[in-house]
């Protein structure tokens, strides 16, 4: 059976997105062609990406050029909507 990740992107304090992964996985359970789950990323070890007061900038996360060559979106294995 196929295996489905609802990915809960945001970390930030005050966050909404539990709330709508809780009702997608609620509809999209109803499918039997597959199995569902909620990733939450709050839950793995990721460097901080924001400036936000929760996260300290450090020197990896203060540049945002991508290598010469390359758009960013095409280093990118995964994608988000």
């Amino acid at each position: 059976m196929t295996r489905i990740g609802i990915i809960l992107g945001s970390t930030r304090p005050g966050r909404n997105g539990e709330q709508v992964a809780q009702w997608v996985l609620e509809h999209a359970s109803r499918r039997p062609d597959a199995t569902f789950e909620i990733v939450d990323l709050l839950h793995y070890p990721l460097p901080p990406t924001s400036t936000s007061p929760c996260h300290r900038p450090t020197a990896s996360t203060r540049t945002s050029t991508p290598r010469r060559g390359r758009p960013r979106s095409a280093r990118s294995t995964a994608s988000s909507w």
